[in-house]
């Protein structure tokens, strides 16, 4: 069974497509690895606070929809 992203990881990518910015822009911006990234976005990884409001701010994504449940 496929996992379902979550309303921040969907609206990340919408955001990423919008801006025109690849994994690695985003990986220069706010100096996290693409992989690591990668795999934030598509909750593959539960990580702390600080860096869901990195990668919020640089896309311009409400970082309360990371909270919400699917």
């Amino acid at each position: 069974m496929k996992k379902q992203l979550s309303p921040w990881g969907q609206q990340c990518k919408v955001q990423m497509l919008i801006l025109g910015k690849t994994l690695d822009d985003l990986s220069t911006a706010i100096q996290l690895s693409r992989n690591y990234i990668s795999a934030i976005i598509n909750g593959r990884m539960i990580v702390p606070e600080e860096t869901i409001q990195k990668i919020s701010k640089e896309l311009d994504v409400d970082m309360n929809l990371y909270k919400q449940v699917l």
